[in-house]
């Protein structure tokens, strides 16, 4: 900017009601500001809101560049409004959502200023096709600068010019990695792969954009370093590409996910006959997918992450300080996952100097293999790393916040810790159980504050598995537990609250799932039988496989507890039992199910059909070996829900995709249930009574849903 034209003052040129057009000399800021909400949409409306605001541009040759930004802290735009897509009734509804965010970001790359892209915060879907129709991309160094295409986790694909143009600017390769993945990219990577120009400072990123965009000559010109004519430019390159792509998509997902293969035919047709048949081809194959099961039911899951996100209760209390009892593979893996998210001081706690030591190693592991793929510098590691101290007494605990027991599942001995924190902790202190099964109000029995001891269950690995169960006691005060929700929502997890009960939710409905399968084995059935048929079904793995990983004395102790409370129902087969006596721990110890070399799961081990007595030859149909499972889960869902652990479907559904990986494109497993009609399902389980006993038997709650004439999402909705 010349002397002159930076000691004007700026003008705002037009006004909009999400947009705000500020003239300063030959330079225009777009700002992007959607009043009422957290976060900027692209809606119908506000999509013809900024076509004018591009048309007004468009008629203002003096102006030689222009900046697209939000002033909304950690968001730039989170994509298109998805409530939109719940509205399309018919095919052209469908193409009409194509073809205008096509046309407006079409108006956006004619105008014949330079455009720039400020982002800073999140910048998902539709605001990245917005970033890419910009001549350059600017992104902040804010942890909260996200850039992604997430789209296939609605069951679609970029189609406002996503999937045409993100190849051609940075490589087919990578382009295909953030579609088909919707992994999030932040500012240093985006700049490696050329998808971002230059990484400016977040406290000023819009001066340090504008100072950038005064040295530019004009508009983009040329390619981009990152394409290359040898793969971008070669028919026969880009066939191996392509179908090596779908080979892994249909290899990861079984073909249950349609979008994915319809992105990868869009992009080969983008770059076999040019880019307006490649727009052309996003609207044809992304209308389709609209209104197909598999979007509606991933769209479905969006609206319940959503609402989970939603403050129900009182202002949760500050967790500044937090401690953890135990260092094992739950307890460092907390301590690592506070340190890392909420960037705060963990006391981490242990009688044993080697298991802290262990422990230690263990957080400082997932911390590198950040370091290592570029997600982190060394010195944040460092850094990070030294949030967590460790001791062997309860020096340090006095000045936390909360603290995370996450020791063996006895309850005298989780009653003791308790007790021993209660002497020394600070007024208002939260002792928070990240026990599977055990009851928190047992464990609070004789507590000075009963008030403030709540269940705090993560998932194994806790710095990947995303559900948090937040459970409540009879005496929790709702202080605890909306401290408890926000702070596992600062540490990055999807929380689910529930009342408490033997093995709360998930590990209550996985009961009679594992379960089952021990019969099968003992009934002669494949080990490859029962963990393909249930694969095959959608689930991430098999049960057996899942015994193995979550550890098969962990699953003894939940057994356990589960029989005790529930009696001949939850009677377990003589599998787990047998492995242990064995000493057949799984993963953790290489001796299971399957065998294990290095860590690495290898076969299933013929040991085992001797162990317990069968011949391991009955293959059976995969179709009747998941009915055996899943049916009992469904069964056992409907109680949860009539008892109140659980306060609506959608509940029961985030914590099954969230924790165990039910597959996400039926819905979840009520979802799945409404969708087979639930009279199926009672006939299901009653052909399975008949065949195998009581187990079996529909529950009263399962026959009152079917009395009703509708499904768990109508009986069970979110109040």
């Amino acid at each position: 900017m010349s002397a002159t034209a930076a000691e004007q003052p700026p003008t705002t040129a037009a006004t909009g009601n999400a947009f705000r057009l500020d003239i300063d000399g030959p330079e225009a800021i777009v700002s992007f500001d959607l009043p009422g909400e957290k976060v900027n949409k692209l809606s119908a409306s506000v999509l013809e809101e900024l076509d004018g605001v591009l048309a007004r541009l468009a008629a203002m040759p003096e102006i030689k560049r222009v900046y697209f930004a939000s002033p909304k802290p950690g968001i730039f735009i989170a994509g298109a409004d998805v409530e939109e897509f719940t509205a399309v009734s018919s095919e052209d509804d469908a193409l009409l959502i194509v073809r205008r965010g096509q046309r407006v970001l079409g108006n956006l790359r004619k105008l014949p200023q330079t455009t720039i892209a400020v982002i800073s915060g999140a910048c998902m879907g539709g605001g990245t096709e917005l970033a890419l129709a910009c001549d350059y991309r600017l992104a902040s160094d804010s942890p909260k600068t996200a850039i992604a295409l997430p789209e296939v986790r609605l069951g679609i694909f970029p189609a406002w010019g996503g999937t045409t143009f993100l190849p051609r600017l940075v490589g087919i390769p990578a382009a295909l990695d953030m579609i088909l993945t919707g992994k999030s990219i932040d500012g240093r990577r985006g700049k490696r792969m050329g998808l971002v120009d230059e990484v400016v400072p977040a406290a000023t990123s819009l001066a340090a954009a504008r100072r950038w965009g005064a040295t530019l000559s004009g508009k983009r010109r040329g390619g981009n370093r990152n394409t290359h004519f040898y793969i971008e430019g070669n028919p026969l390159a880009r066939r191996v590409i392509f179908n090596k792509a779908k080979a892994s998509v249909i290899s990861k997902t079984g073909g249950h996910y349609p979008a994915p293969i319809k992105a990868i035919e869009v992009m080969d047709a983008g770059f076999s006959h040019g880019i307006e048949e490649g727009l052309k081809a996003e609207g044809v194959e992304a209308v389709g997918l609209f209104g197909n099961p598999v979007a509606k039911n991933l769209v479905g899951l969006f609206f319940l992450m959503e609402g989970a996100k939603k403050d129900r209760g009182p202002a949760p209390g500050e967790i500044a300080a937090a401690g953890v009892l135990g260092a094992g593979l739950m307890g460092s893996g907390i301590a690592q996952v506070i340190a890392d998210k909420a960037d705060i001081n963990v006391r981490m706690k242990d009688v044993d100097w080697r298991a802290l030591g262990a422990g230690m190693k263990a957080a400082s592991r997932v911390w590198k293999k950040k370091a290592e793929r570029g997600r982190m510098t060394r010195g944040e590691m460092s850094r990070k790393l030294a949030k967590i101290t460790t001791t062997t007494d309860w020096s340090g605990f006095r000045h936390v916040d909360v603290v995370i027991e996450a020791i063996v599942e006895k309850l005298e001995l989780k009653r003791l810790v308790l007790r021993e924190f209660e002497e020394i902790a600070k007024d208002g202190a939260i002792f928070a159980t990240n026990t599977s099964t055990i009851p928190i109000t047992k464990i609070a029995e004789g507590a000075k504050r009963p008030d403030r001891v709540i269940g705090m269950h993560f998932f194994s690995p806790v710095d990947r598995m995303p559900l948090l169960e937040v459970i409540v006691g009879e005496k929790t005060s709702p202080e605890t537990i909306a401290t408890a929700v926000a702070f596992g929502r600062k540490l990055g997890k999807t929380v689910v609250v529930c009342k408490d009960g033997p093995g709360f939710v998930v590990n209550r409905i996985l009961a009679p799932y594992m379960n089952e399968a021990g019969f099968l084995l003992e009934e002669g059935y494949a080990i490859n039988a029962v963990d393909k048929a249930l694969v095959k079904f959608g689930m991430p793995m098999g049960p057996l496989s899942l015994l193995d990983e979550v550890g098969i004395d962990v699953v003894q102790k939940a057994g356990q507890v589960l029989a005790e409370a529930f009696g001949d129902r939850a009677k377990a087969s003589r599998l787990v039992d047998l492995l242990v006596g064995d000493e057949r721990f799984g993963k953790k110890n290489g001796r299971g199910v399957y065998k294990w070399v290095n860590g690495k799961k290898t076969e299933p081990d013929p040991a085992v059909y001797r162990l317990v007595g069968s011949t391991g030859s009955v293959e059976g149909g995969t179709t009747d070996i998941a009915s055996r499972l899943v049916a009992p889960m469904i069964n056992e869902a409907a109680m949860i829900l009539d008892e109140g652990i659980a306060a609506c479907a959608g509940d029961v559904d985030l914590a099954m995709i969230m924790g165990t990986g039910f597959p996400p494109f039926r819905g979840g497993l009520l979802r799945y249930a409404d969708d087979m009609g639930i009279a199926n399902v009672v006939e299901t389980l009653r052909a399975l009574e008949a065949k195998h006993g009581a187990r079996f038997a529909p529950s009263a709650a399962l026959l009152r849903v079917e009395a009703g004439g509708c499904g768990f999402y109508d009986s069970y909705p979110r109040v």
